[in-house]
């Protein structure tokens, strides 16, 4: 019997390597015409053009834009200091933040923002606070308008905070300035 058993194993490897032999085989043939979702590689007009750090005008001229990313500080009306981030904005409409806050209180939230003039965006910014045990304590919305300096370097704005009970009742609201300061590779 133990003949037998030994037996029907080799078997089993054999037919198993025969099937793993089959689809690698498969999958090479397969292969050869397919072509990975970005483009060949090798063709010049698969080449991403990158962008400009801002849009550019009728002559071909970079203008201001909001995308890229930015060092905020954010000062309450009363003039004290409220908040300091770094910010992300996206030509796609959306921005990231990461406010200088510990994680566990919730430092990481998200927006969508529009362009409403040549220099100038709306923001609309939404977010979750936490409890110490890690339970959400309510949210907060951050809306904002801010305008892009003529050198593309700077932005300065004004915002308005407010916080939301988990019952979404307002409980708090902030109202202040911004300033953001562009960050870059050189």
């Amino acid at each position: 019997m133990n003949l037998t058993l030994e037996g029907t194993r080799q078997a089993l490897r054999a037919c198993r390597l025969a099937v793993l032999l089959l689809a690698t085989f498969g999958l090479l043939l397969s292969a050869s015409s397919a072509r990975a979702g970005c483009g060949d590689p090798f063709k010049a007009s698969n080449i991403p053009r990158l962008p400009s750090m801002g849009q550019q005008d009728d002559n071909g001229q970079d203008q201001p834009t909001i995308v890229g990313l930015w060092h905020v500080h954010y000062t309450a009306s009363d003039g004290s200091p409220f908040l300091e981030s770094f910010k992300t904005w996206h030509s796609d409409g959306t921005e990231f933040e990461n406010a200088f806050l510990p994680p566990t209180s919730g430092n990481l939230c998200f927006g969508v923002w529009k362009q409403i003039s040549a220099r100038t965006v709306k923001l609309h910014h939404i977010g979750l606070l936490f409890n110490p045990d890690g339970t959400i304590h309510g949210s907060f919305t951050f809306d904002e308008t801010d305008t892009v300096s003529a050198d593309n370097k700077t932005y300065q704005g004004h915002f308005d905070f407010k916080v939301y009970d988990p019952n979404v009742m307002q409980v708090a609201e902030v109202k202040g300035t911004t300033a953001g300061t562009r960050i870059t590779v050189d």
